[in-house]
Formats: C-alpha cells, sequence, structure tokens
C-alpha cells in the first residue's frame, strides 16, 4: 500500500513538473562563468597547501596572486575578506556561485565539519579533474563532424549559387535537352539564388526559437531529452553520461560526508538531462520515506541491473560511497570508448556522404556534355 501510494505521489510530481511552475524554473543550470580548468587548478593547489599545513586564509592570499585580474581573482579575494572575518570557507566560497557551484560548497563544508578538509579537496580536485577530462573529450568528438557539416554546405552552397547557374546558361546557348536530374538540380540552384534570404533566415529563426522554447519550456526540454534517449547511438551515450555523472558525484559526495538526501539534491544539479533529473527525484523521496536507494533506483527503469546491484552491495556492506564511485569510474571508460568508436564510424559516414552529395551534382552537371561529346563522335 506505501509503495502504491509513493507511486501516486511520484506521478503527481511529474505531472507538476509538466505545468511548468516553479519546478521548471529550477532545473535550469546555471552556466559557469568561470572556465573550469581555474577551478581545478585552485581546487589542486588549494588543497595542497591546505595538506602542507597552512592557515585557509593565508592560502586564499597565495592563490589569489596565481590569477590575473578578472572575476575569478576577485571571487577569491571575497573568499579571503570573508575568512579574515570569521566566516567559514564555505560560507566565502558560496557568496560566488558562478564560481563555485552547489557540490563544490557542500564538499567544503563537509570538509570543515569533519576536519578533513585536505582531504576532501584532494577529492574534489581528483573529481573535477575527471569531470574536466570528460568534457574536453565530448567537445573534441564533436568538432570534427561539425567541421565537415559547415564545410559541406559551403561547398554545397557555393555550387549552388555560383556554378550552376554558369552551367544554366551555358547549356541554354548551347539548346542542349538536359537529363531530368540535370534539371531538377538546375531548378533548385535557381531556387536557392531566388530565396537565398530564406535558406539562411529560416534556419537561424528556426534554432533561435528551438533555444528559446528550450530553456524557457520544461516540458519542451523534457521531450527533448526523452527523445534523446530514444535515438540509436546518442540514446546510449547520454545513458552512460547521466549514470556515471550520477555514480560518481553521488559517491563522492557520500566519501566527503554529505547525507545521503543533502548529496541526492545536489547530484540532481549535476546532471543535465530532465529525465534523470525526475528519477533522481522519485529516488530522494523514496529514500526520506525510508526505502534503499537500491531498490528506489529500480524502479525509476534509468538505471541498468549493474548500478542498481552494485549499490545494493554498497548498502549491504556499508561500502557505498566506494561502489558509486567504482561503477562510475566503470561507465566513465565506457563513455570514453563510445564516444571513440562512434567518431571513428561517425568520420567515414560523413566523408562518404559528403562525397556522394558532391557527385551527384558533377553527375547532373556533366551528364548533357557527355552526351554533347557523344553526339560529336557520332557526327565525325
Amino acid at each position: 500500500m506505501a509503495r502504491i501510494q509513493r507511486k501516486v505521489a511520484s506521478t503527481s510530481r511529474q505531472s507538476a513538473r509538466t505545468s511548468g511552475g516553479a519546478e521548471s524554473t529550477s532545473t535550469r543550470k546555471v552556466k559557469r562563468k568561470v572556465p573550469l580548468k581555474h577551478v581545478v587548478r585552485f581546487t589542486r593547489m588549494l588543497a595542497t597547501l591546505t595538506e602542507a599545513g597552512l592557515p585557509v586564509l593565508r592560502n586564499l592570499r597565495i592563490l589569489a596572486d596565481q590569477w590575473p585580474a578578472g572575476k575569478f581573482r576577485n571571487a577569491i579575494m571575497d573568499a579571503a575578506d570573508m575568512v579574515e572575518e570569521g566566516q567559514p570557507l564555505s560560507e566565502a566560497l558560496s557568496q560566488s556561485p558562478d564560481v563555485f557551484d552547489e557540490l563544490y560548497i557542500n564538499m567544503v563544508k563537509a570538509g570543515e565539519v569533519g576536519g578533513v578538509l585536505d582531504r576532501v579537496l584532494d577529492r574534489l580536485a581528483d573529481f573535477q579533474e575527471r569531470s574536466q577530462e570528460l568534457r574536453e573529450r565530448t567537445r573534441s568528438a564533436l568538432t570534427y563532424p561539425i567541421v565537415i557539416v559547415v564545410v559541406a554546405f559551403a561547398v554545397i552552397a557555393a555550387l549552388m549559387l555560383m556554378v550552376i547557374p554558369k552551367f544554366d546558361s551555358l547549356f541554354k546557348e548551347m539548346g542542349l535537352e538536359l537529363p531530368g536530374l540535370t534539371q531538377f538540380l538546375i531548378a533548385t540552384s535557381n531556387n536557392v539564388v531566388a530565396y537565398w534570404y530564406l535558406y539562411i533566415g529560416l534556419p537561424i529563426i528556426t534554432f533561435t526559437l528551438y533555444q528559446m522554447a528550450y530553456l524557457r519550456s520544461y516540458g519542451f526540454r523534457r521531450w527533448n531529452h526523452g527523445m534523446h534517449l530514444k535515438l540509436p547511438i546518442i540514446g546510449s551515450l547520454v545513458k552512460l553520461s547521466q549514470v556515471s555523472r550520477f555514480a560518481t558525484t553521488f559517491g563522492t559526495l557520500v566519501n566527503s560526508g554529505v547525507p545521503h538526501l543533502r548529496a541526492f539534491e545536489i547530484v540532481r544539479g549535476a546532471l543535465t538531462s530532465e529525465i534523470y533529473r525526475e528519477a533522481v527525484d522519485d529516488v530522494r523521496e523514496e529514500v526520506r520515506e525510508g526505502e534503499g536507494i537500491a531498490s528506489s533506483l529500480e524502479q525509476t527503469e534509468c538505471f541498468d541491473e549493474i548500478m542498481v546491484s552494485m549499490v545494493e552491495v554498497g548498502e549491504e556492506t556499508g561500502e557505498l560511497d566506494r561502489m558509486c564511485l567504482r561503477v562510475g569510474k566503470n561507465y566513465e571508460d565506457n563513455f570514453k570508448r563510445a564516444i571513440d568508436l562512434a567518431l571513428k564510424l561517425l568520420e567515414p559516414i560523413m566523408l562518404v556522404l559528403m562525397a556522394v552529395v558532391v557527385g551527384v551534382i558533377a553527375l547532373a552537371l556533366f551528364l548533357p556534355l557527355f552526351e554533347l561529346l557523344k553526339q560529336f563522335g557520332q557526327n565525325a
């Protein structure tokens, strides 16, 4: 009976989210205005200085001089001023939320409470370095396909706007009877030349409207994330990314002494998919009502059997943090391999598609010339 009531409550929460109330606005991620590499370097250096036994205030003053004037240096100096006034480091860093996120603040707070700030900062630096590596790998994997698409569109646009019209004039002067493929290509080129502003403007307007709807509408954003999970290759990559991020972040927080319920709140903000954010909301409510974490994860149907089993073992043995970190590392490795494999498959596919399109255009342009040469040969 209690399980049914929780299921009804979960459905009600999902309906409330879809209605686009206050919940929808809270799901937006705040974009970090300082490069992650600066925060990673700061965390590693702060951990080293703290482990050496230097006081926090002196560490902040030393580190502030390591960066040029700007937003990040100002954030460090503001934190140093607050620490000098008697505020704890976590409270001082929380005054710059666009530099130090909720995950960062709560881990520092847990380290202060437990008297192990140096160890927590060291774990946090490890976590951030892995996150940075994963982000850079994903960005580099997307760079090549984007470049190929841009080059392909540029080549096709040049052919449509400059090359094909010249061939059209040549064919008309020669009075050739054009094949159907050539006629279709010339008609398309004439349409592009006549309505070029639509071909440029409509994609820009569509993309702008899409971005506005994505950022402002929770329902539209959730629909997009649901569609992403259903796509053949992209869906697997999204699942690997979200599960690895959940496991690694949750394990790091629990290992640092953050309570489970609070850890779920922070993990939710670290995820990028609304589907998985909803799943974490449901898990948090189930755990609050006394359910185990593993069984709650299983009920969401967003986490596979391996993840659920590892969490279950962790709960039984009291090593939940270690199990989560282990499964998170495993999923990170799987995500990296999947990205590399997808890129290896995508590169030749895109090159072949580009070659086919350009080849069809070239064939359509030269077919009439081939026919003309054939006629000359017969008349000779």
